[in-house]
C-alpha cells in the first residue's frame, strides 16, 4: 500500500479526544527528525517524564485553535491544528504517524488546508517547520512553499493561495 490518499478522512477532533491527540503528538513527533534533535534526551524514562508536562504545555497552546485527525478507517494516521491568522491559514502540529509515513498522508493533509484556506478567502498557507527536519522540508518544498521567516531552530513557510 503506497499512497493512500484515496481512503483518508479529516475528522475535527471532539473535546473528549484532546488528551488523545495529544499523547498522539508527543509519539507521532518523537524522533521525526531522525535523531537530528533530540528533545526529550535518550533515558526512557526522562521521555516519559517529559511528556505529561509536553501534554499539558499543549493543551494551553492549542486551547483556542482547531485541532483535526486524519483517520485511515477507524485508525488515527494524523494530525494538525488549524488557526486562522489575518491574511492566511496557519497550519501546525502536522504529523503522520512513523508507519505510515511516505504514503501521501502528509501530502493529504496540505491539500485539505490549502482548499480551506482558500474558501475562507485567506491569501497563504502559512506552516512551522524544525530546520532539522528534512523529510518535511522537502516536501513542504515540492508542495510550494517558501521561506518567509528564519528563527533560531525553525523556518516560517508560507505559499500564495489562488483565490478566485
Amino acid at each position: 500500500m503506497k499512497n493512500v490518499q484515496g481512503l483518508l478522512k479529516v475528522t475535527p477532533v471532539r473535546k473528549i479526544e484532546h488528551l488523545y491527540f495529544n499523547t498522539l503528538n508527543f509519539r507521532f513527533f518523537k524522533d521525526s527528525e531522525r535523531g537530528q534533535a533530540l528533545f526529550f534526551g535518550s533515558p526512557r524514562l526522562l521521555s516519559h517524564l517529559a511528556a505529561v508536562p509536553y501534554i499539558l504545555a499543549l493543551e494551553i497552546v492549542f486551547f483556542r485553535k482547531k485541532r483535526f485527525f486524519v483517520r485511515l478507517g477507524e485508525c488515527v494516521v494524523g494530525m494538525f491544528v488549524l488557526r486562522e491568522k489575518s491574511g492566511a491559514l496557519y497550519v501546525s502540529s502536522l504529523a503522520v504517524a512513523p508507519e505510515f509515513r511516505r504514503f501521501g498522508v502528509a501530502t493529504y493533509i496540505l491539500n485539505h488546508a490549502y482548499k480551506l484556506a482558500k474558501q475562507l478567502n485567506k491569501g497563504r498557507l502559512e506552516l512551522g517547520v524544525s530546520k532539522v527536519n528534512a523529510p518535511a522540508l522537502r516536501l513542504y518544498k515540492k508542495f510550494g512553499f517558501a521561506k518567509k521567516e528564519e528563527r533560531k531552530w525553525s523556518l516560517v513557510l508560507t505559499k500564495k493561495v489562488e483565490i478566485v
